[in-house]
């Protein structure tokens, strides 16, 4: 039931991930920050009146901190699914597990052990070769951008951590950087001017913040019920299905370049989590994007 769980938020995060592609043919980018943001506020907020969670928090500092970099993985990670093929901006997105363990390494002062290091670099060539010399410059930017989304997002789990141990609930932290986002975006979709949305756009900017929200909830099942390192590398099951809607619905096509490119990250990322299995894996749930 746990691999379910995780494996129906994957298809929701693919769906939201071609429901951005779709609408950003129409609307602007702030606009779809907007949206996505204020339809998941609305679902969240609902969810924390049910429960009588309460929206106060003693650690307002700490929940702008994490709004602010979450969101700005989310801006990047946006970014690049509307300027390059889906299954490449969703494999970028989740490098996180490579940054991660840098990221742990240079914050514990953790051992620099074999498969730590081998990981890591297993990632960054992936990186590399995903970054190929032959790549138009407009997708070379956007690789750079989806990229800074991966490290911005395992930033994102740090300062989640941090909440969490101070006993935030998940739904308050989701909130607040919902929140913040909302705000964000109505401002600067306000100062730029909202597009206009016909029924179809309308759809499709509605569903990028419903497929989100029930990504993050069915992933937060996963996460409450399960082994977090299975859960963790089935996560990935959203490039397979990202790959597949690129395919059916934008007609994109993968070269043989950029799925060796996809696979060694993916592997990269599976790895890093696995060396982690001794310690609890931090729950997802509030990251940035989802």
């Amino acid at each position: 039931m746990v691999a379910l769980w995780m494996l129906v938020a994957s298809v929701f995060f693919a769906l939201m991930g071609a429901s951005i592609k779709l609408a950003s043919a129409k609307v602007g980018f702030f606009d779809i920050i907007f949206y996505r943001s204020f339809v998941n506020v609305l679902i969240v907020a609902a969810l924390i009146k049910i429960k009588r969670l309460g929206f106060r928090t003693r650690h307002l500092g700490l929940h702008m901190k994490r709004a602010a970099i979450g969101n700005a993985a989310m801006y990047c990670g946006f970014y690049s699914l509307i300027h390059l093929p889906i299954a490449t901006a969703t494999t970028l997105g989740y490098t996180n597990p490579i940054f991660q363990s840098v990221i742990t390494f240079i914050t514990a002062k953790g051992q620099l052990t074999g498969k730590l290091l081998f990981s890591v670099l297993l990632g960054f060539v992936g990186i590399l070769v995903l970054l190929r010399p032959d790549m138009p410059h407009g997708e070379y930017a956007a690789t750079l951008i989806g990229l800074l989304s991966g490290l911005l997002t395992a930033l994102a789990y740090f300062n989640v951590g941090k909440l969490v141990r101070t006993g935030e609930p998940e739904l308050r932290v989701v909130f607040y950087f919902s929140l913040v986002g909302t705000l964000v975006g109505l401002v600067m979709a306000g100062a730029i001017g909202f597009a206009a949305l016909d029924a179809v756009t309308l759809l499709n900017v509605c569903a990028i913040g419903v497929f989100g929200s029930l990504g993050q909830i069915t992933m937060t099942r996963a996460y409450g019920s399960g082994n977090p390192v299975i859960v963790s590398i089935l996560s990935y099951s959203t490039i397979i299905f990202s790959t597949l809607l690129g395919y059916l619905i934008f007609d994109e096509k993968q070269s043989y370049i950029a799925a060796v490119g996809m696979a060694l990250i993916i592997l990269s990322g599976g790895l890093a989590i696995l060396r982690r299995a001794p310690a609890k894996v931090r729950r997802p749930a509030a990251a940035a994007q989802d």
